[in-house]
C-alpha cells in the first residue's frame, strides 16, 4: 500500500492523471460539436414544424389522393420528383397554417368552451340515430390515438381558424352594379363574318427536294426514332385455368353450402302503400294525424291516397309502391315499414326527408334460403374457385422459389411446375399485347437489371387471379431510323410546314385587303375556302370552334360601324380571318345575377385571403431545412 501511495504521488502518475482529464474534456467537446443536425423540415418565427408532423400530414395527403385517383395515383407515385413536389406542397400548407395560428394568437382571438362543445356534439362521426353517442365518441378518439383533451384543443383551434378566416374573407363585398356589369358582358352577343382558308388547299402544291429532306432529317432526327423493343418468355399462373381442372365432390359441395347458407338467402321483401304530406312543418304533421284518424275510422286508404298524397306517381295506384328489401327506402320510412306486424296494419305518421308518411302494409315475402338443388351449379363453381385460389397461393410461392434457384432461364422452372413457356416476340414499349399490357410487367421487361443480369423476374401479380414470371430474351434499343425508311414521314412533315407558311402568308395578304375595304370572297373561294356570316354569337356557343369564340370576344368593339379584323390560326393549321361587325349588349338582367354577385364576393374574399398569407410570409422568418427523402 505504501508503494502504491508513493507511486500515486509520483511525477509519472500525475502526468497520466492530467492526460486522462484532458481526453475526457476533448470527448465532451467532440460530443457537443458532433450533435445531430436539426432535423425539423422548417421553422416559422422560431416555431418548428417537426419531421413527424410533416410525415403524418404527407401520409394523410397521399392516402387522400390514392382514394381520389385510384390506380392513376400509382403511376404518379412511380415518379420520385412528383412525390417530392407533393411533400413540399404539404410543407408549404403547414407553414401557412402555423402563420395563421400565430396571427390568431396575436389577435387574441378565443373560442369559448360552450362553442367547442356544441361543435363536437354536432359532428356526424359521433352520432347514432341522430343523437350524440358518448361511447362512440370515445371509441373513435381511441382509434385515432387522441385524448378528449387533445381533440377538444384541435377543435378549438379549427374553430378559431374558421372565425379568423371568415372575418378576413367575408369582409369583402360585391356591389350589385359590379355583378350587373359582369352579367351584361357574359350575355353579350356578337355578329361576325368568318373567312376560312383550309391548310389542305395549300398542301398539294408543295414539292419536296432531296436537299430539304436531308436538312429536315438532320435537324429533327429525334422525331424519327424507333421505339425500344423487347421480347420475353413467361410463365403464367391463372386461377381460372386451375379451377377448370378441379372437380369437387358432392360432399365438398354440400359442406360449402352448409357453411355459406347466408350467401344464398333472399331477404324479406315488403309491399306497402303510403300517403305523403310533402312538408316538414307542424301543419303537415297535423294533416297526417287527421288523415290517420280517418283511416282508423274506416276510410278507404286508396281513395285518400289518390286525393291527398303529394306523391302523385304512386297516388294514381292508391299509394302502392313496388316490392322492396330492407335498406332501400329512406331510413325512417324503411324502419316503420318493416315494423308493421301484419297485412293491413297502419303506421303512425313517419317523418322522412320527403315529409310525413302514413304507411299501410299490403304484403310480405319472408326471407328464405335457396335449396342446394337451386344453387348447386353456383356452389360447385365457387368451390372450384376457392380450391384453385388455394393452389394458386401455393404455386405462386413455388414459382418464386424455383425462379430464384434457376435464374438463367424459365425452362427448368417450367419443367418442374408442368407449365408451358409462353413467348412474346419483339414488342415496342407502347405495346398493349398481353402480358405487356400490365404496367408492372412492362416496367420489369424494359428494366436494365433483367437484361444486364440475364435473370428471371420476381413473381409479378397481374391481378388477384393471375401471376407471372418473365425472362427477357431479346432487346432492341431506341435508335434513329434510316432516312430512306422515313422518307414518307419526312415528306409529310415538310409539306405540312411549307403549306402552313403558305396559308399564313395568304391569310396575311387577304387581311390587308380586308382592312383596306376590299372584298376577298372570290379569293377565299378560289382556295377552296368558306365565307360564313354568324349573327348573335354568344360566349358559350357550341357551333363554332372554341378558338374562334375565344378570339372573337377578345376583339375590341367596332367604332362607327367599322368592322374589326383579325387573323386566327387554328390547331389543325387552317387560317381564319374574322370581321367583327357588331356587338349587342344584353338589355336586361339574367336569372344568374344574384349568383354572379355571390361568386364575385367569394372571389374577392379569396384574393384577400391570399394577400393576407403573402403579407404574413413577407413579415415572417421562415427557415427551411433539407426535406427527408420521399418515403416509398
Amino acid at each position: 500500500m505504501d508503494k502504491l501511495r508513493d507511486g500515486a504521488q509520483g511525477r509519472i502518475a500525475k502526468i497520466i492523471f492530467w492526460l486522462i482529464i484532458f481526453s475526457f474534456s476533448l470527448a465532451g467537446i467532440g460530443s457537443y460539436l458532433n450533435r445531430p443536425a436539426n432535423t425539423d423540415p422548417a421553422e416559422v418565427n422560431g416555431e418548428p414544424i417537426t419531421a413527424q408532423a410533416l410525415e403524418n400530414a404527407y401520409r394523410n395527403e397521399r392516402s387522400r389522393l390514392e382514394a381520389q385517383l385510384g390506380d392513376n395515383f400509382a403511376q404518379l407515385a412511380d415518379n420520385p420528383a412528383y412525390l417530392q413536389r407533393m411533400r413540399q406542397g404539404v410543407l408549404e400548407r403547414m407553414i401557412d397554417n402555423v402563420l395563421l395560428t400565430q396571427a390568431i394568437q396575436d389577435a387574441k382571438l378565443r373560442v369559448g368552451d360552450e362553442q367547442v362543445k356544441k361543435a363536437i356534439l354536432a359532428m356526424p362521426y359521433f352520432q347514432k340515430d341522430g343523437q350524440f353517442d358518448n361511447d362512440l365518441y370515445l371509441a373513435v378518439l381511441r382509434q385515432n390515438n387522441l385524448t378528449p383533451e387533445h381533440f377538444r384543443d384541435n377543435v378549438r383551434q379549427d374553430l378559431a381558424m374558421q372565425d379568423y378566416m371568415g372575418a378576413v374573407s367575408q369582409s369583402e363585398f360585391a356591389l350589385p352594379d359590379e355583378a350587373r356589369l359582369l352579367d351584361r358582358l357574359l350575355n353579350q352577343t356578337r355578329d361576325v363574318t368568318l373567312y376560312t382558308l383550309p391548310l389542305a388547299a395549300f398542301t398539294g402544291a408543295v414539292q419536296v427536294t432531296d436537299e430539304e429532306r436531308k436538312a429536315f432529317y438532320d435537324a429533327h432526327n429525334k422525331q424519327f426514332m424507333s421505339q425500344e423493343q423487347v421480347a420475353i418468355n413467361y410463365l403464367l399462373l391463372d386461377v381460372d385455368k386451375l379451377a377448370a381442372a378441379i372437380e369437387p365432390s358432392d360432399a365438398d359441395v354440400q359442406a360449402y353450402y352448409d357453411q355459406h347458407q347466408d350467401s344464398y338467402r333472399t331477404p324479406e321483401r315488403r309491399k306497402v302503400a303510403h300517403i305523403l304530406f310533402a312538408k316538414q312543418d307542424a301543419d303537415a304533421q297535423k294533416k297526417a294525424d287527421a288523415e290517420l284518424t280517418k283511416l282508423k275510422a274506416g276510410a278507404d286508404f286508396a281513395a285518400l291516397a289518390k286525393s291527398d298524397s303529394a306523391d302523385t306517381l304512386s297516388a294514381r295506384n292508391g299509394g302502392e309502391l313496388d316490392w322492396f328489401e330492407p335498406g332501400v327506402m329512406d331510413p325512417a320510412f324503411d324502419k316503420a315499414a318493416f315494423a308493421l306486424a301484419k297485412v293491413g296494419d297502419l303506421s303512425e305518421p313517419v317523418q322522412s326527408q320527403f315529409g310525413y308518411h302514413i304507411i299501410k302494409l299490403l304484403g310480405v315475402e319472408p326471407a328464405k334460403v335457396k335449396t342446394l338443388a337451386e344453387v348447386k351449379d353456383l356452389v360447385r363453381q365457387q368451390v372450384k374457385e376457392d380450391k384453385a385460389k388455394e393452389q394458386f397461393l401455393d404455386l405462386q410461392q413455388q414459382l418464386a422459389d424455383l425462379s430464384f434457384e434457376n435464374p438463367d432461364s424459365l425452362d427448368e422452372v417450367a419443367k418442374k411446375m408442368n407449365l408451358p413457356v409462353q413467348q412474346l416476340a419483339l414488342q415496342p414499349v407502347t405495346s398493349e399485347q398481353f402480358p405487356l399490357n400490365n404496367d408492372k410487367v412492362k416496367t420489369q421487361a424494359f428494366s436494365e437489371e433483367l437484361r444486364d443480369q440475364n435473370t428471371n423476374s420476381e413473381v409479378i401479380a397481374l391481378s388477384d387471379k393471375q401471376a407471372a414470371v418473365i425472362h427477357v430474351v431479346d432487346y432492341k434499343p431506341a435508335a434513329v431510323r434510316p432516312l430512306d425508311e422515313v422518307k414518307a414521314d419526312l415528306d409529310k412533315a415538310i409539306q405540312h410546314d411549307k403549306a402552313l407558311a403558305a396559308v399564313e402568308a395568304e391569310a396575311k395578304t387577304l387581311l390587308a385587303k380586308l382592312q383596306q375595304g376590299e372584298s376577298i370572297d372570290a379569293a377565299v373561294t378560289a382556295k377552296q375556302g368558306k365565307v360564313a356570316v354568324h349573327a348573335g354569337v354568344h360566349r358559350e356557343d357550341q357551333t363554332l370552334d372554341q378558338q374562334l369564340v375565344s378570339a372573337l370576344f377578345k376583339q375590341a368593339k367596332p367604332q362607327e360601324g367599322k368592322p374589326v379584323y383579325s387573323q386566327v390560326g387554328l390547331f389543325d393549321g387552317d387560317q381564319v380571318l374574322m370581321a367583327l361587325t357588331a356587338v349587342h349588349e344584353a338589355d336586361k338582367d339574367s336569372d344568374k345575377l344574384s349568383r354572379l354577385q355571390a361568386n364575385l364576393q367569394r372571389n374577392y374574399g379569396d384574393a384577400v385571403y391570399r394577400a393576407l398569407l403573402a403579407q404574413l410570409r413577407a413579415k415572417a422568418k421562415i427557415s427551411y431545412h433539407q426535406l427527408d427523402k420521399v418515403a416509398e
